[in-house]
């Protein structure tokens, strides 16, 4: 299964400063040190740096900073600071009331990666919603007294019965969140204290991830044409949106809707909405691509039959999306062996196109040539059905009903029955001719 397609309630653990601690599957998993740098196995827990977080009561405020590391680390480690890089709180409205020993400021939560936090899916609230949680403290550092915390709840995260504040946003890249009003007791012998806070935040990639062109998995292209071609930009990532090295690999859902060559070139084939995977090792990517219509040319190289892909230029039937042109001169033209629904229709003159039995709607300009016995025939009971908005015909036709609007832009010459049913066509300063049968 491709890391796209997983749904995970495993939370990312952000440390508020901010950046991931560890992309546990279990949240009394206690945070591993083991790959600083966040370039493990997918999965692996990851330690960035913390958020230490001062405050005074009697100057009320409340600053927070990166944790300074300490000297010595192991070798090749590296301890990223974070505040302003993957999230960012901001506190403000700081008052403390010396009667209830309550020390008030709002906080809010702003996200700087990719993903969105809190959801599992990119969208849906996930029920936890985004936990910004004590690791440490409050700790008095200045005075005498103890200092508390009044939370949301408790739950374990790094230990057990950790108080935390809880968002109930869906954050977006760059989105900040609305202010929340946290509470902390203490005696008014408190002057200074400190405490060190997580955030535990469930997102829809906490393995990694690729993007194509800078999206996130799942993206829309939006409409290419057959034979276009567009270039795709994959970066294989960790969780919090950094780049990692790794060769990307490319394929597609249905390759008569596109093709892909393996430097991630995506090239429209026929109409289709379709998908094109990227994969590295366990990580993956996706974009869809809405294949729209192209003009197909009739060859006849080997029979009549409409439906027969080998009777097409680049051997593809077209589809209701594509127009077709039925040249002149040709070995074999085409016959309709079932009702065919199309965009534009083009008969080139003394070429011709039989409906036999079967019924062509088409949904654009219709044109044929006015040479006698060319032009769209019925060998059969067959018959045209004019679906457009807006658009032009001329030629000879068999049975013809305008359920659309349609004007003359030539000559029409049409064996009866010819109708209008809800629609409109308008003649203007052309000859419209109806035969009986």
């Amino acid at each position: 299964m491709s890391v796209s397609a997983r749904r995970y309630a495993a939370p990312l653990l952000l440390l508020a400063g901010f950046g991931i601690v560890g992309a546990c599957s279990d949240r009394t998993n206690p945070v591993s040190s083991s790959d600083p740098a966040g370039r493990g196995t997918p999965g692996a827990a990851v330690t960035i740096q913390a958020l230490q977080c001062t405050a005074n009561r009697t100057a009320l405020t409340v600053a927070c900073a990166p944790v300074q590391p300490a000297a010595g680390g192991a070798a090749g480690n590296i301890i990223v600071g974070n505040q302003n890089v993957y999230v960012k709180v901001t506190t403000s409205n700081v008052a403390y009331n010396g009667g209830t020993g309550q020390f008030t400021f709002d906080a809010t939560l702003q996200n700087l990666i990719e993903q969105p936090l809190g959801t599992t899916d990119g969208t849906t609230l996930d029920p936890n919603g985004i936990r910004i949680f004590f690791h440490s403290g409050p700790t008095v550092t200045g005075g005498t007294g103890v200092a508390s915390v009044l939370p949301d709840g408790f739950a374990t995260f790094t230990a057990a019965g950790q108080p935390y504040y809880q968002y109930n946003q869906v954050l977006a890249t760059t989105v900040v969140s609305s202010a929340k009003g946290w509470t902390l007791i203490m005696p008014p012998t408190v002057t200074t204290f400190s405490f060190l806070l997580y955030v535990s935040a469930p997102v829809e990639y906490p393995t990694g991830y690729i993007t194509l062109d800078g999206h996130l998995p799942g993206y829309s292209f939006g409409a290419l044409h057959p034979g276009g071609a567009h270039a795709m930009t994959a970066l294989v990532k960790n969780n919090v949106g950094v780049t990692l090295a790794g060769v990307v690999s490319f394929g597609t859902s249905n390759a008569t809707c596109a093709t892909v060559d393996g430097g991630g070139t995506v090239t429209g084939v026929s109409f289709a909405t379709c998908t094109i995977n990227a994969t590295s090792g366990a990580y993956s990517g996706s974009m869809s691509f809405d294949v729209g219509g192209t003009v197909r040319s009739w060859t006849g190289a080997v029979s009549t039959d409409w439906n027969a892909a080998g009777n097409w230029l680049e051997g593809l039937v077209p589809t209701p999306a594509d127009s077709v042109l039925i040249p002149f001169p040709s070995t074999r033209y085409p016959v309709l062996t079932s009702a065919v629904s199309i965009g534009g229709v083009d008969v080139a003159d003394q070429a011709t196109l039989d409906v036999a039995g079967f019924t062509l709607t088409a949904s654009a300009n219709v044109a044929t040539g006015a040479t006698v016995g060319s032009g769209i025939l019925a060998s059969g009971a067959g018959s045209v059905q004019l679906t457009g908005a807006n658009m032009l015909v001329h030629g000879r036709f068999p049975a013809t009903l305008v359920t659309g609007s349609y004007a003359l832009d030539g000559l029409y010459h049409g064996i009866a029955p010819e109708m209008v049913q809800n629609g409109k066509l308008t003649a203007a300063n052309f000859l419209l001719q109806i035969d009986a049968q």
